[in-house]
Formats: C-alpha cells, structure tokens, sequence
C-alpha cells in the first residue's frame, strides 16, 4: 500500500577540601577537585530539562510506592504496572500504599498545576524521596518508564541519581501503524508491540484490518466476511484493556473504497463492472474487485452497515475509513457507470464522487462522536474534485515530505512521509532504499516539521509498517526493519536533546534495552566504547572491511574477511577484548545492510575467556541467509575476551563477516538461564 506512488543546565557547585586519611595536618594538601552534579540518565527518549544534584536515591527494604488519597483511585493501576515491573528489574516488590511519603519511598503525583507538561508532561524530584508529578494518569505513567529505564540501567539496579527533571513532548500523537490486513499477527504479537511502545512513550497503534489479502475482524452481522486468521470481538477488546493500561490508544482502520477485495469476493455486486476500476496497478488490485462501486446504494448501504458493527468494538475517538489508491482519473473517466453517476448527481469532475463518498463517512463516524481519519490521496497525482474533503477529516499525509501544505488547507495532519517513516521489509534491500528507513537521515537531517496555518496543525508523525511482498516472512523479520525506526522517531517527536550522532544515539538507545518481561527486559547492550576488535582476516584495499567496523554501532560500515587478492578458506574469527571482565548473557549479530550476500556467516560458535589465551565455547549454532540481526543467549557468564569464530557462510560463499557485534549483559536482578 501506498509504496508504488511513490523521523544540562548549569548549577551552583559547593567546593568543599578536605585532607585525605593518613596526612599530617601540617602537610599541605591540594583541595580535589568540586564533586560534579550528576549527569541526566541516558534514558530514551532523553530527558529535555534535567538539573543534576548529587549522590543517588536508592530502593531500599522499606521503599513504597506511595498515592495521595484524593489520586489513589485515578492512579493506582498504574502504581501498580509500575510495582510489578520495578519487581521484574530489582527484584524487590514494593508496596503501593496510600500515606505520607518518607525518605527511600517513590511517590506519584497527578495533579501537578505545571501547564507547561501538558497531559503527557511529567517532572521528577529526586532527593531522599523520588517523586514523580504530572497533570494527570498519563503524564505519570510516563514517569515511571523513565525512572524504571534509570534503574535498569545502574549497575545493582537500585539506584536512581539525584536531581529534578521536567520532560513533554514536542508532538501530541506518536504512532506506529501495523498492516495486519496483508499479515495476520496474532495477539500475543500485538501486546508485545503495545508494551514496547510505552516503553517509547508512544501513544497510538493504528491497525490496518483490511486489505486485498484479508478482513481481520469477525463479524457476527456478516458471518463469513472475516478471514480465517481473524480477531474476535473478545480478543479485540482484551487487546485494548491491555493497551489502556500502558496508555496506548487502538485505532481502527476499514480500507475504503479501495483495498475492498474481501469486501467484492463476499458479496460480488459491491463490485464495478468496468475494468478500469474493478482492476488496480497496486499488489493485489490485479485480481480484481480493487474499488468498491459506490455509485451503488447498495454498497453504500452495506458500508454503512459493516461501519455501525465495527465502531463499537473500539473505544478510539479515531476510526480511520483508509481512502488511498483509488484509480486516478485517467481510470475514473473511462469507468461508464461512474461517469454517469457524476453526470446525474451533478458533480464537475468523477473525482468529487469519491470525495463525496468520504464526507459521507465522516457524517457516519461524527454521529458516534467520533473523528474520522482517512490517507490524503483525493488530489494526489494531477487528480480533480471540485469538492474537498471536510476540515474535521484528520488526514494523513503520507506521500509529502513535508505537511505544510496540507496543514496549509486548514486539515489536521498525521505525517507519515513515504521516504522518511515507511517500513516496507518486502522491497527494501539496504539502507535508504524504499521502505528501508535511512535511519541516519531521518535522526539527523529531518525536521519532523509542525507547522500550524488556517487553523490546521501537525497532530502527529506515524511509523507505516506494511507488509506487501513479505506476508509469509517472520515477526522477527519484520522486527528488524521496524525496531531502529520506532526508536528514531520516538525520540525525535519527544523533542529529546540530540546526540552527536545517529550512531551515538543507537548505542544509547541499546544500552537501555527493552521492557521488563521483554527478552532485552533482562539483558541490555555492553556499552561499546573502548572494546577493540581483531581478526585474522579483513579487506582493507577493495572496501573498508576492518574488524573494528563491528563496534562502531554504524550498521552502515562492515568487517569483511579478505577477498582481494584472494579469499583465504574457511574458518574466521573476531576477536573482542572488552578491557575488563563483564558479566555476560548473549550477544547480537548484525550481518552486512547494503544488499549484499557476501559475508553472512552460517555456522559460528561464540567463546569467552579471562586470559586471552584458554578459550571456553558457550554457544554455538547456524545463522539463517538473510539479513535480520540475531539474538543469541546464553547462560550468565563472565569474560574478558569474546571471540566469534564462523566455520561457514549462510550462503556457501568463502566469506564471513558483520556489521555489527553487540554483546549482552544481564540488565535485571532477575536474569533467566
């Protein structure tokens, strides 16, 4: 879909000098230098104000979470999500009681008179009590993912540095749209996404349930319409109890009038009879029953029919019609039936039927008290109405790189620019290319623009994640092109202060890992700086192939074993010296990401050592030819030296290499073997 048309404040410092243990009194000793105020924790998104003080709150035996009892009721389930994943990383299960707060408590407030927070704001005051305030449920729930990520990433995993914090977004919504219309993901994969965004303050998951290849909801008004690979009405509504409580919201998106194959193969008279529009250019159109023939008040009926049994299912004030990739006009005016119905209904161009036929939804959708959402396609590409779509349409722009114009209109905008935020794993073969977000541009170089005119805005930014091309692939395959993406925008539609770097960013954002109960829950990434990488063969001459590639966090850069002058056989190594022993529990493996095959490694075995000299193998296995990144783990193990060795390559060429190794580290008191 949509793919052929073608995101520290300075402080008054004490100085105090004092002798050190063991000194005379009459020696004269130079006063140390002023203890530094702590640095913001390198959660994500990174906090945009922090005033570091010094020391650290730490959890303790007789710690609490603590409500004030006019909130308790509004507060306490998420005082109680934030107990249970507090357990999961500490290992400590902390009452949540309603009391005055005393010293190692964490208290949560959600009254807080700050308006600069907004609804999702939140500030920390983090002394001998750390206390979290904001305006309401969903401001304070953000704060408890930033202090749980603060304590994930100390050392014991109970401590907290000292200092106050204000933090809001720059953008209201921060979406992730997911097409299960082509791809079926089961709950469990739904939950699991919800969970993730929390963790990256994200606030909506926009579902695509229908498309050529599938009707995902089961209907008992329509009984035979959904697909086999179908939510039911219950399975619908445990997903959104289980979004409300990480304040995500579930939106609904009917594709229409295009996109309607499931729609025309169940009752085949909602079909046109030209080709022209019965049959589309997009992936799927060309079985025909592409465009439902609205000319019909039959179909226009059974829409409005499948819209009233499917608006109650969900609890979103959005309910998206879709509204994209309809023929353009060149197929409108050679369709007969709808040249004529434009004739008889007076209308200037076949265009405005279409339009028309989205005002129409929306006065459906508004009677609900909702708010309609639909794709900015009606004048894409040279096409022609008359009429435009009403201004309390939300619009997605998905084909501008910038929404100004649109916001120019006086629409509310959702910006999911095709070049910058589309995820599409079945075309994009490297880094940049279409669907393959180009993370480094779009963390460092795009704007994520908000203009207001007319009285249109940017209400949000969405990450579009399709699946044309690849429905047979693997959630995890799917993973892989979505996780960096999700990170960058989540980050940049925060308004967090920016790294240096993509690169820096991304091993930041390792660093923290995932959500308590995720397996990156209990295992975060070993910062990379100053490991040193070795290897007993590299390509220095025909590319940049040095082993240190691998530590870099540049998935743009690789270590290749050597090919010129000539390709030495099977087996390789690389070698990391981490200049001290770690605790580990599994590493990452990230083959090359420019569409190259070369150097996929197949079978590998994974050592560690302490000396650099006696070798102990604690995993070994067979990567899969493809490019995913793979996740390998093992039981908790400490090393000096880690060394992959690849006996073979995936695909049977004479290579190995990476571009990426990360190492894992257990993140969590409670790390599972």
């Amino acid at each position: 879909m949509r793919r052929f048309i073608r995101h520290v404040l300075p402080i008054a410092l004490l100085i105090v000098g004092t002798a050190p243990l063991g000194t005379s009194a009459s020696v004269a000793v130079a006063a140390p230098a002023a203890a530094s105020a702590n640095p913001a924790p390198a959660v994500q998104p990174g906090i945009r104000e922090w005033h570091g003080g010094r020391g650290m709150f730490h959890l303790s035996h007789r710690s609490r979470i603590v409500l004030e009892a006019a909130e308790s009721a509004e507060l306490s389930s998420t005082a109680h999500t934030f107990a249970t994943d507090l357990s999961a990383i500490t290992g400590r299960t902390l009452p949540v009681v309603t009391a005055t707060p005393r010293a190692d408590d964490i208290a949560l407030r959600g009254r807080s008179a700050d308006t600069q927070l907004g609804p999702q704001g939140y500030a920390l005051d983090i002394g001998d009590i750390l206390t979290a305030e904001a305006a309401g449920d969903t401001g304070v729930f953000y704060a408890t993912q930033t202090i749980e990520q603060a304590i994930k990433l100390d050392g014991r995993h109970v401590s907290v540095p000292r200092g106050t914090a204000r933090d809001w977004p720059d953008i209201e919504q921060r979406a992730q749209m997911l097409d299960v219309g082509r791809k079926y993901f089961p709950l469990s994969y739904l939950k699991t996404q919800i969970r993730e965004m929390a963790w990256q303050k994200l606030t909506t998951f926009h579902l695509h349930l229908t498309d050529w290849s599938g009707f995902r909801i089961q209907l008992p008004q329509f009984p035979g319409l959904a697909s086999a690979d179908s939510y039911s009405p219950a399975e619908l509504r445990e997903l959104q109890d289980y979004a409300r409580t990480y304040h995500v919201d579930v939106v609904p998106e009917i594709d229409l009038p295009g996109h309607s194959t499931p729609l025309t193969t169940y009752d085949p008279t909602l079909r046109f009879a030209c080709t022209s529009m019965d049959r589309a250019t997009w992936p799927g159109g060309e079985r025909g029953g592409w465009t439902l023939d609205i000319t019909k008040q039959h179909t226009r009926d059974f829409v409005h029919g499948l819209l009233e049994d499917v608006m109650p299912l969900f609890d979103s004030d959005y309910v998206h019609v879709g509204g994209d990739e309809i023929g353009l006009d060149d197929k409108k005016n050679a369709c007969p039936e709808l040249v004529s119905y434009q004739d008889a209904r007076g209308f200037d161009y076949t265009g405005d039927v279409f339009v028309d036929f989205l005002n129409s939804l929306n006065e459906q959708v508004r009677s609900h008290g909702k708010i309609t959402e639909a794709w900015a396609w009606w004048n894409q590409y040279g096409q022609q109405s008359s009429i435009a779509p009403d201004r309390t349409i939300v619009l997605d722009d998905y084909i501008d790189r910038d929404p100004a114009p649109l916001v120019a209109q006086g629409y509310t905008v959702v910006a999911a620019p095709e070049p910058v935020l589309y995820v599409s794993p079945g075309f994009g073969q490297k880094l940049g290319d279409y669907g393959y977000v180009d993370i480094r541009d779009t963390y460092e170089n795009y704007a994520f623009p908000t203009p207001a005119a007319g009285g249109g805005r940017v209400l949000g930014y969405k990450i579009a994640r399709w699946s044309d091309s690849a429905e047979a692939q693997s959630t995890a395959f799917f993973d892989h092109f979505a996780h960096r993406p999700l990170q960058v925008m989540a980050a940049r539609t925060w308004g967090s202060p920016r790294a240096a770097s993509a690169w820096t960013f991304l091993g930041r954002a390792d660093a923290v890992g995932g959500p308590p109960g995720s397996s990156t829950g209990y295992l975060t990434a070993l910062p990379k700086a100053g490991l040193t990488a070795t290897t007993d063969s590299e390509e220095t001459a025909a590319e940049d192939g040095r082993a240190g590639n691998i530590i870099d966090d540049n998935p743009y850069t690789t270590w290749h074993t050597a090919y010129s002058p000539a390709s030495a056989p099977m087996p390789h190594h690389v070698t990391l010296d981490l200049g001290a022993d770690r605790q580990l529990a599994g590493f990452r493996y990230l083959p090359r990401q420019d569409a190259a095959a070369n150097g996929r490694i197949g079978a590998w075995t994974f050592a560690v050592s302490t000396d650099g000299a006696t070798w102990r193998t604690v995993a070994r296995g067979s990567f899969g030819d493809d490019q995913t990144e793979k996740e390998i783990i093992f039981s908790r193990t400490p090393a000096r030296h880690v060394r992959l060795t690849a006996t073979s390559a995936a695909n049977g060429l004479p290579y190995a290499g990476a571009a990426e190794l990360t190492l894992l580290r257990p993140a969590s008191a409670r790390v599972p073997d």
